[in-house]
């Protein structure tokens, strides 16, 4: 996934009215082997918190704060 991908999911995410609504655009984003790996890892405290302190993580959570001062 790039960077453009990204965007786009970020802006996506943003204008969603509803989680169903996220989720279900996140699997038409992701093929099914990063769909059921993104279940495994936001069913496990430890590999989540893993996941976000990496730096892309951190990347896209600072994306997605500064999306909502605009």
């Amino acid at each position: 996934m790039n960077n453009n991908n990204f965007d786009e999911i970020i802006n996506s995410v943003k204008s969603q009215d509803s989680q169903k609504e996220t989720e279900d655009f996140l699997k038409k984003k992701l093929n099914p082997s990063q769909t059921k790996k993104l279940k495994e890892v936001m069913s496990d405290k430890g590999a989540l918190e893993q996941l976000l302190s990496t730096p892309q993580a951190k990347a896209l959570l600072k994306k997605f704060m500064e999306a909502q001062d605009d």
